[in-house]
């Protein structure tokens, strides 16, 4: 009777520590984007597949902080957005591959940081 006390215990830890595993879900958004980007990430997720948009890099441009978005059709300009998503200019894609030429500068200048989005799906 001693050691009973002792499988209780080690059941009762067990069962709670496998309760909090079960429970814990994991966060499917992406995490640490701005609640723009993630609008337009759900909003490409929820249309067919290239439809919008397939894919979204980082750069850092004039010492800020910039993202290029990647279009899932053809010869459309890939536009490149700022941290409130407002649109600032298309430097690559479209008929040419150059963008709208405003700023021919960025593809020398720019460092890219990381991608950001991907679409998942094939």
């Amino acid at each position: 009777y001693i050691r009973k006390p002792v499988t209780m215990f080690k059941y009762f830890a067990f069962s709670a520590a496998l309760l909090i595993f079960i429970s814990c879900k994991k966060d499917e958004s992406t995490s640490g984007i701005a609640p723009c980007m993630q609008a337009q990430i759900d909003s490409s997720l929820a249309k067919p597949r290239g439809h919008m948009y397939l894919k979204i890099d980082a750069y850092k441009y004039q010492g800020k902080d910039v993202y290029l978005y990647y279009p899932g059709w053809g010869d459309a300009y890939n536009e490149l957005k700022d941290e409130n998503c407002m649109y600032l200019f298309a430097p690559s894609g479209g008929f040419s591959g150059s963008g709208d030429g405003t700023h021919p500068d960025f593809r020398n200048e720019a460092i890219f940081i990381s991608t950001i989005w991907v679409d998942p799906r094939p």
